[in-house]
């Protein structure tokens, strides 16, 4: 990605991470017994919705975020996280690249408990909210990136589109609760962790040394500096967080009439 202006960027690290946990946990399952088998797919930690109605086993909203169902399934989502991990977690940095990831991830395994009565498993729900910070970032700084920001929101706009059509069509078994809760989830969490840009003071850059790692902005370059942090934003996270556990248990409440 060509930047016109030079922003402070991160190195990724969390992308590859998340990407070897994934192909880690299929190879496991598959020598389990396969990753299309249903027995196998609840053990390892699938998003069954009665298992979590009726045996209170919630962690499995996380969990399923981590494993897939068949090895084009598997391959598909390593891609678009390889491609949208390392731009997402370059621009927004580590820590706040980590909190969209799994807390979009969660957001899209609730919608898809609440709303379905299956199993579903896979990436693509925190995906979609890798997409919705993408979609936030550029639509924010779309005047800092002029026609290159307008060509990206044009770009995102097209391709969420095409899955939105893919996911709608007879016979595609895509999970589009779960699609549109991490689309959902990513826009709420982009729309206060989302990079600011200032200039650095260059005085203040012979203090640097000595200022305290809690002070120390997470991206800066010498020349421009990220003025917003995971640690700025604790408070609408933490309620992003409530909102996510009230969610929960109005999924539960209507799954439970489903499961008696």
């Amino acid at each position: 990605m060509t930047i016109p202006i030079p922003i402070p960027t991160a190195k990724p690290f969390w992308t590859y991470v998340l990407m070897g946990v994934d192909i880690f946990l299929f190879a496991v399952m598959t020598l389990a017994g396969g990753t299309q088998n249903p027995a196998v797919l609840d053990r390892f930690g699938a998003n069954t919705a009665w298992l979590i109605a009726t045996h209170q086993e919630y962690w499995r909203l996380f969990t399923a975020n981590f494993i897939h169902i068949g090895i084009a399934h598997l391959l598909f989502n390593m891609f678009a996280l390889f491609q949208l991990g390392r731009q997402i977690e370059s621009l927004y940095g580590r820590p706040r690249f980590l909190a969209i990831y799994l807390l979009s991830g969660l957001s899209g395994a609730i919608f898809s408990y609440m709303l379905t009565q299956g199993r579903s498993a896979g990436a693509s729900t925190a995906l979609f909210g890798l997409f919705g910070a993408l979609l936030v970032y550029f639509y924010r700084h779309r005047e800092m990136f002029g026609r290159l920001g307008q060509q990206q929101l044009i770009n995102l706009g097209t391709i969420l589109l095409i899955n939105v059509i893919i996911g709608l069509s007879p016979g595609s078994n895509i999970d589009n609760w779960g699609h549109f809760g991490g689309f959902t989830g990513g826009l709420i969490l982009s729309s206060f962790l989302c990079p600011r840009y200032a200039p650095m003071d260059p005085f203040a850059r012979a203090f640097e040394p000595v200022v305290s790692e809690r002070r120390r902005p997470e991206l800066s370059n010498g020349m421009v500096m990220d003025t917003n942090s995971l640690s700025r934003q604790a408070l609408p996270l933490a309620a992003f967080c409530l909102g996510l556990v009230a969610l929960t248990f109005i999924a539960t409440s209507v799954q439970s009439s489903r499961f008696p």
